[in-house]
């Protein structure tokens, strides 16, 4: 049998991929009526049942391992090496990711509501950041409401647009996450344009820098103001009588 039913990427790795891969492997059984072996609702025959009832029982029972073992990487092996039947082989697996599935989520969870916008972070930079940890729950099958990604999205915006924050919560329907960041750049543009945050130079990663960060590091690295001045300007009046 070949491995092409499960790509490389498909195989389960981890409880990362373990949702997707029970998926694949619970619908590529069934396609070809192996499921009934993982599920044991197949029972050995009887010795005195016809030898073609047993060959054919005896293959469903190989092929069924061999789907499982081909959909798994290398260290999920480690678990089911010594097991004889694919349904102790698929329990197995399932009940140890399954547990560690929940603790995924948990984590993926926490990282989310940790998430804060960073320093010179533009702001379509930090939503990607929250729309990839909600795929990345989606995918292990826990749904984030939108109400609570938004108000997440809220609590990891820095200080400085807490006057934003406040008309948002102030309203009497909650955007949704797609209409917060429509919302987010507008303030970011208007933000720009009111000089409290500014463009890089060209040539500089396309993030948002502090005004006063710019000012600092003038002040700190560049010539003084009357440096640029022409040379006559910085002439005595008497000189010139000279």
């Amino acid at each position: 049998m070949s491995t092409s039913y499960f790509k490389d990427n498909e195989k389960l790795a981890d409880a990362s991929n373990f949702v997707a891969w029970t998926t694949r492997i619970n619908v590529i059984l069934d396609e070809y009526d192996f499921l009934e072996y993982v599920e044991g609702k197949i029972s050995t025959p009887l010795e005195n049942a016809p030898q073609a009832v047993k060959s054919k029982y005896k293959k469903g029972k190989i092929k069924a391992k061999k789907f499982i073992i081909d959909s798994l990487r290398d260290h999920p092996h480690v678990y089911i090496s010594s097991l004889k039947t694919s349904k102790e082989m698929y329990d197995k697996i399932v009940n140890m990711y399954e547990v560690n599935n929940l603790s995924h989520i948990m984590d993926l969870k926490n990282q989310l509501k940790e998430s804060k916008m960073h320093k010179g972070e533009t702001i379509q930079s930090f939503f990607m950041r929250i729309i990839e940890f909600r795929d990345k729950i989606c995918t292990a099958q826990e749904i984030v409401p939108d109400k609570e990604l938004v108000m997440t999205t809220l609590s990891g915006l820095p200080s400085s647009w807490d006057m934003f924050i406040t008309s948002i919560n102030n309203r009497e329907m909650i955007p949704t996450i797609n209409e917060l960041f429509s919302l987010c750049n507008q303030e970011e543009r208007m933000m720009i344009s009111r000089g409290r945050i500014q463009r890089p130079n060209e040539g500089e990663p396309s993030t948002f820098v502090s005004q006063g960060k710019k000012k600092n590091e003038k002040k700190g690295k560049g010539k003084p103001s009357n440096a640029r001045r022409p040379p006559q300007a910085n002439r005595d009046p008497k000189d010139s009588r000279r």
